[in-house]
């Protein structure tokens, strides 16, 4: 079962690179006001295939209650492990598409960090993902029905918050003027409510019996 869950989550993940393929992200720092409504419809129209893209992966069924729960198992849950995948994969596709790309780099995130997260989901059990959730009175209309939606919902708000953030790395957001900083702040706050939600979903639907 756990090599049937290997192959499963390598396919996951160039599944997802080909999504990126389509998203097509910028190279250059787009501001937040034109950013979010161009990729967010982007990410809007592919849902539904790529939601159907993952389906059709298959993922073996692992049966719940065998799987060992005796032992500990703090952050290795599979909604903070599919935080980690989706993250990853966005990471190396910046690497090998963005300015100045870098192969080897790419190549060597995949066989370390990638493959490590992937025998990870494959040898997990089921945990808590909600060890996370910021303390807040502010709510999402964030939902899923599925593990694919889950995952889908994850990795495209993780890509809105990887794109949001690149200001921060590249520019110097002293020289930003008030409002737009006021944007960027108040965009990171929701994005990371709306991936911890997804974060949980993830947790939830993966061990659901269908």
């Amino acid at each position: 079962m756990k090599q049937q869950l290997v192959d499963y989550f390598q396919k996951l993940t160039d599944e997802s690179y080909q999504f990126l393929d389509a998203v097509r992200l910028p190279s250059d720092i787009i501001p937040l006001q034109k950013l979010l409504p161009d990729l967010s419809a982007k990410l809007a129209n592919l849902k539904a295939s790529m939601i159907a893209n993952y389906k059709n992966l298959n993922r073996p069924q692992c049966d719940w209650y065998k799987v060992q729960t005796n032992l500990g198992v703090g952050l290795n849950s599979i909604g903070m492990l599919s935080d980690r995948l989706s993250i990853l994969i966005i990471k190396e596709w910046c690497l090998r598409n963005k300015t100045n790309p870098n192969l080897v780099k790419a190549d060597d995130l995949y066989r370390t960090h990638t493959m490590d997260i992937i025998h990870a989901m494959a040898s997990a059990s089921p945990g808590s993902s909600s060890m996370n959730t910021k303390i807040t009175h502010h709510q999402s209309d964030v939902t899923a029905n599925s593990w694919e939606e889950a995952f889908y919902g994850l990795l495209s708000t993780n890509i809105l918050n990887w794109e949001s953030q690149e200001v921060l790395y590249i520019k110097d957001i002293t020289s930003l003027p008030c409002e737009e900083l006021r944007s960027y702040i108040a965009y990171f706050s929701f994005g990371n409510i709306q991936r911890n939600e997804y974060i949980q979903y993830c947790e939830e639907l993966y061990w659901r019996k269908d």
